[in-house]
């Protein structure tokens, strides 16, 4: 299920990934704190939960993305990380149609030539257990300035 501004698409379209009733949260919470801070003026902004393939809908060879998801790295709780793409893909698992996470879906982008010619991703640590990080003035500090940081000057 998707949740946007219902306008036509930006430049940039800047996705959180997550679920809002599953413990994993953190990419809807990096929307609002972006919409909040006022990124939805320059950029598209979606939440979408848990996608798997519905992400290639998203995703075309002439977009410009941030995908923003949280991530399981052995740090400390709240920490950001901006992410290369060959070292997603080198995680994914072979393909199967009932575990297709970001990775896999990232990877199935590439083979169907249909991964963004701008694709960042940003990964925030989660707690323990897969509950979310609460929010934090700091952390949605930081994504902010992150995110201004991909965008085009002035934004």
């Amino acid at each position: 299920m998707s949740k946007g501004e219902g306008r036509a698409p930006a430049a940039w379209r800047i996705i959180g990934i997550g679920s809002p009733v599953a413990g994993d949260d953190l990419g809807w919470l990096a929307i609002d704190w972006l919409r909040n801070a006022g990124v939805d003026r320059h950029a598209e902004l979606l939440t979408l939960d848990r996608p798997g393939p519905g992400l290639l809908d998203h995703l075309q060879p002439d977009a410009r993305v941030i995908l923003i998801d949280a991530m399981e790295a052995g740090l400390p709780a709240g920490t950001l990380r901006e992410l290369a793409l060959d070292d997603l893909l080198a995680q994914a698992r072979p393909p199967s149609s009932h575990d297709l996470g970001l990775a896999e879906t990232l990877a199935l982008a590439q083979a169907l030539e249909v991964l963004p010619r701008q694709l960042h991703l940003i990964g925030i640590q989660m707690t323990g257990e897969g509950a979310s990080v609460p929010s934090s003035e700091a952390l949605a500090g930081e994504l902010v300035r992150r995110v201004r940081a991909m965008l085009p000057p002035g934004t």
